[in-house]
């Protein structure tokens, strides 16, 4: 059995980013679970895949761990021939994970945008996208064991002279990785495109795309990233070289992770400021477009008063007291969410039905003899 070569060179700044960054995100992930779950009362599947993605991010970096114990992030000169063998190994295998985790971000932003595009060829695009970069995600895993036979020679130096490559991985990465990134960018720009004629105030349909659009910052760690991918070439001091390109996926990953979660923490932030953003009480807004097929969305509720006819009158309807958006029902419906995060949830599709139920409290003297006075409900 191979004694392991240990932490040494780089590895362990490999480590401290991976782990840090695993527990940065799981932090995220959970205070995004709560405030989706037992604040809004609201969990969409955007939530589930982000587990998924932290669970792939998991296995990445436990691989990666491996890895590093078993040489990477030293020089081969460093290394026996067997040491280096079993740190590329477990790196490869790591590569796998690594592509899925990547593919899985823009999914996670992609059926998030889903909620709230109306138009079919937006909803077409946001699926294609999905579709496309799953199905590269796919192809670059499954090239990165059968690139080259018999397969061992992929991380056994002592089978180069029997090593025979029909794919050139690298090339593919950079296919992969490209179209990635492009996809960060694309999807930050998305939300200007399709809540550019939203009826509401120019200021909050900023904040909004703002808010949906912090992506960018994955699209920048994947240039980062992509611009790296030639050490894949370093066969000779291949697990040195490879340490800053796997950061910048672990990196590219978490950076996702962040954008996507930090926008739905406004009502957590309330409820520590002692304002309330429960749903609980409120009214129910049923959506038959698919929301996601999950239930009806919460509305919160707030009162107003009104005098009409010498009568006062206390009218209960549907607020957010943060966010007035618009919901778009089949045509632009003046209406309001509850939703006091920075994310804007907008019903879909048309032949909706918005319904308002209003309760009027109506008092009037009403004092006669031998009678109590009392509010009218209507």
């Amino acid at each position: 059995m191979t004694q392991p070569a240990g932490i040494g060179g780089r590895g362990g700044t490999v480590l401290a980013v991976i782990w840090a960054e695993n527990f940065l995100t799981l932090i995220l992930i959970g205070l995004r679970f709560y405030t989706r779950h037992f604040i809004r009362g609201k969990v969409g599947w955007d939530d589930y895949w982000l587990i998924v993605t932290w669970l792939l991010m998991v296995i990445f970096g436990a691989l990666t761990s491996v890895g590093v114990g078993h040489g990477m992030g030293q020089h081969y000169a460093d290394l026996t021939t067997e040491q280096f063998a079993d740190g590329v190994f477990y790196i490869t295998c790591a590569q796998v994970i690594a592509a899925f985790a990547i593919g899985m971000c823009k999914v996670i932003v992609a059926t998030f945008l889903l909620r709230i595009v109306t138009a079919t060829w937006q909803r077409w695009f946001l699926w294609f996208c999905i579709g496309s970069m799953m199905l590269l995600s796919l192809i670059l895993s499954i090239a990165v064991f059968t690139q080259c036979s018999p397969v061992e020679s992929i991380w056994n130096p002592l089978l180069a002279d029997k090593k025979v490559c029909h794919i050139n991985l690298t090339i593919l990465a950079f296919v992969d990785c490209s179209y990635a990134a492009f996809l960060d960018f694309v999807l930050a720009a998305f939300p200007w495109i399709a809540l550019r004629n939203l009826n509401m105030k120019r200021k909050e349909r900023i904040t909004i795309c703002i808010s949906l659009s912090l992506g960018v910052f994955a699209g920048i760690c994947g240039v980062i990233r992509t611009s790296g991918l030639n050490v894949l070439n370093r066969t000779d001091d291949y697990l040195y070289a490879v340490s800053d390109n796997y950061m910048w996926t672990f990196t590219e990953v978490s950076t996702t992770i962040v954008c996507v979660t930090i926008g739905s923490f406004r009502p957590l932030w309330n409820k520590l400021r002692g304002h309330d953003s429960s749903s609980g009480g409120g009214y129910q807004q049923h959506n038959s477009s698919g929301y996601g097929g999950t239930g009806p969305y919460q509305l919160s509720s707030y009162s107003r008063s009104k005098k009409s006819g010498g009568k006062k009158t206390n009218t209960f309807t549907s607020r957010s007291d943060k966010d007035d958006v618009e919901a778009i029902a089949g045509t632009m419906t003046k209406t309001t969410i509850k939703n006091d995060s920075d994310e804007t949830i907008l019903l879909q599709g048309n032949g909706n039905i918005v319904r308002v139920n209003e309760i009027t409290i109506t008092y009037e003297d009403t004092k006669k003899e031998g009678e109590a006075s009392g509010p009218i409900v209507r």
